[in-house]
C-alpha cells in the first residue's frame, strides 16, 4: 500500500504539478521536486550544471556514483514542442521538420486572424483615433497581448500531453531508484533531450569506458518495449523486442511501433498514443523486474 501511495505522489508531482518542463523557472521547480522526493530514498544526489548556450544553463541529475558505475539509467526530463504527426525516434531531422511545419502554419492562422480583426476594427470605427478615449487604450492593450501571443507562437509551444514523451521514463527511473540498493548502478535525468544529446554527451563523457547507459524513452506508452543493442542478452531477449544496435556503450528501451523502409528500420508513435492520459504502468513493472531481479 505504502508502494502505492509513493507512486501516486510522484504522478501528481511529475504528470500534473511539474507537467510542463521547457523553461528555466519550469525546470528549476522539476528539478527542486525532483531532488526533494529522491532525497527521502537517497543522499547521494548531484545536480551538475553546463553550457548549453550563451546566457544558458543545462542541469543533468545524477543519483547514484557516475563515475565508477558500471551500469547507469537515464532519460530526459524536458518538454517536447507541439508538432505536427507522429513521434519519429532516433530521427531528429524529421521531428525538426514536424515542429517547424507546426510553427509556421500556428503562425499564419494567426496573422491572418489579426488582419482579419484589424480590417473589422477600422471599418467599424466612427470616431477619430485619439489617445485621451478609453476605446483606444482597450485596442493598443489588445494589440499588445496579440504581438506577445505572436512572440510565443514563434518560439513553439510546449506539448502538455507529455504523460508518455516523458513523464512516463521519468517515473520509471524514480522507481527503480526506489527498488535499488546496488551501488554499481547509478542514475541520471538529462537535460535537453527532446533537442539534441548534449545532456547524453556529457554523461557519456564523466562515466567510465567500460559502463553500460540504458536509456530510456517514452516507456509508459501502450506501445510494446523494445530494446536495441550490441550486446544484447538473454535477458533483454524475454523481457524486450530486441534489435541489434552499433553503439557498443548505450542501449535504448523505448515504446514504439516499428516499420521497415528502404533505410531500414523506423520507430514510430503516432499522435493518439503521444496523446495518452494515463500511463501503462504494467512497463513500470516490467523495467522493475528487468533491472532488479
Amino acid at each position: 500500500m505504502e508502494r502505492n501511495d509513493q507512486l501516486e505522489d510522484w504522478i501528481f508531482h511529475y504528470q500534473h504539478l511539474n507537467k510542463v518542463r521547457r523553461t528555466k523557472k519550469q525546470k528549476q521547480r522539476f528539478l527542486a521536486t525532483l531532488v526533494t522526493d529522491i532525497a527521502k530514498l537517497r543522499e547521494d544526489i548531484q545536480v551538475i550544471e553546463y553550457q548549453q548556450k550563451k546566457q544558458y544553463i543545462s542541469s543533468n541529475v545524477y543519483v547514484g556514483n557516475i563515475e565508477t558505475a558500471d551500469r547507469i539509467i537515464c532519460t530526459y526530463y524536458d518538454t517536447p514542442l507541439r508538432s505536427f504527426g507522429s513521434y519519429q525516434l532516433f530521427d531528429r531531422t524529421k521531428q525538426r521538420q514536424a515542429t517547424v511545419r507546426f510553427i509556421l502554419v500556428s503562425l499564419s492562422l494567426f496573422l491572418l486572424l489579426g488582419l482579419v480583426t484589424t480590417v473589422v476594427y477600422m471599418n467599424s470605427m466612427t470616431e477619430a483615433f485619439h489617445l485621451g478615449k478609453l476605446s483606444t487604450w482597450v485596442a493598443i492593450l489588445c494589440y499588445g497581448l496579440y504581438f506577445f501571443l505572436f512572440s510565443k507562437l514563434a518560439k513553439g509551444l510546449s506539448s502538455r500531453k507529455n504523460a508518455v514523451r516523458n513523464t512516463s521514463s521519468i517515473l520509471a527511473l524514480v522507481s527503480l531508484i526506489a527498488a535499488h540498493t546496488n551501488s554499481k548502478t547509478a542514475f541520471a535525468f538529462l537535460d535537453e533531450g527532446c533537442f539534441g544529446d548534449q545532456g547524453l554527451t556529457l554523461l557519456k563523457e564523466t562515466c567510465r569506458s567500460s559502463a553500460q547507459i540504458y536509456y530510456l524513452d517514452c516507456v509508459g506508452s501502450q506501445e510494446e518495449l523494445h530494446f536495441i543493442g550490441q550486446r544484447i542478452t538473454e535477458k533483454a531477449e524475454q523481457s524486450f523486442i530486441t534489435h541489434q544496435g552499433s553503439d557498443p556503450k548505450i542501449n535504448y528501451i523505448f515504446g514504439a511501433k516499428v516499420s521497415e523502409t528502404g533505410q531500414g528500420k523506423r520507430y514510430f508513435l503516432e499522435k493518439a498514443t503521444l496523446n495518452q492520459k494515463e500511463i501503462d504502468r504494467n512497463k513500470l513493472k516490467q523495467l522493475k523486474d528487468f533491472f532488479t531481479n
